[in-house]
C-alpha cells in the first residue's frame, strides 16, 4: 500500500487543526487575553509555553506521520489520548466537546489506517 488513503489525509488534517488550536491558545494566553485564567504571571507563562510546545510537537508528529514513521504513529496516538483524557477531566463545556471530537477523530483514523502507518518490517512474520 504505497498511495496515501483519503482517511490518512483526514487524520493529518485533524492533527494539524489540533496544533492550530494549541497555537491559538498559547498566543491568547501569552498576550494575556484569556479572561478566565488567574493573575499569576508565572502560571500564565508556563501555560502559554506548554500550549506552544504542544502545537510544535503535534506539527512535528504530523510531518513524520506523513513519512510513515512507526515512532510518530505511537507517539501521536499516545499524545492525542492523553490530551483527550485531560480534556474530559477538566471543567467540561461546549468548547471542550469540540476539542475532544477534534482529538478523537484522528485517534480513530490512526487505528483504522494502522496498516498504512505501520508497514510490515523485513523479518516480521
Amino acid at each position: 500500500m504505497t498511495h496515501r488513503p483519503p482517511s490518512v489525509s483526514a487524520a493529518l488534517f485533524f492533527i494539524l487543526l489540533n496544533a492550530l488550536i494549541w497555537l491559538t491558545l498559547g498566543i491568547i494566553i501569552a498576550f494575556n487575553a484569556h479572561p478566565a485564567l488567574p493573575d499569576a504571571p508565572l502560571l500564565k507563562g508556563i501555560m502559554a509555553f506548554l500550549s506552544l510546545l504542544t502545537a510544535g510537537i503535534l506539527l512535528s508528529l504530523s510531518v513524520f506521520l506523513g513519512q510513515r514513521s512507526r515512532m510518530a504513529y505511537f507517539l501521536t496516538a499516545g499524545l492525542l489520548i492523553a490530551i483527550s483524557f485531560l480534556t474530559v477531566f477538566d471543567q467540561f463545556g461546549l468548547v471542550d466537546l469540540v476539542v475532544l471530537a477534534i482529538n478523537i477523530v484522528p485517534i480513530i483514523l490512526l487505528i483504522k489506517d494502522r496498516a498504512w502507518y505501520l508497514p510490515a518490517q523485513a523479518g516480521d512474520n
